[in-house]
């Protein structure tokens, strides 16, 4: 589910009376989450929701890498790929 459906889909729930509590456990996200989500508009959600899709991460310079000793070593945990 992508931002703009879990936000659609929160504010339905919100609207049919449920509490933040029972929206969050039904969605599997945190309370906080479900208050960020309702303090927005329709229109701050649109651009929220564009400028996550076009900032950089910190790890993109190294997705290959990461990808690679993955696929060699699917047993590796993250921890061990961190040291």
């Amino acid at each position: 589910m992508d931002k703009w459906e879990m936000y659609m889909e929160i504010k339905q729930l919100k609207e049919q009376g449920f509490k933040i509590r029972r929206i969050a456990r039904k969605l599997g996200i945190s309370r906080t989450t479900v208050y960020k989500y309702l303090e927005k508009s329709p229109e701050e959600m649109a651009l929220w929701e564009a400028s996550t899709k076009t900032r950089t991460k910190k790890l993109d310079a190294y997705e290959m890498i990461l990808h690679t000793w993955l696929s060699e070593n699917p047993d590796v945990s993250s921890a061990q790929i961190h040291d």
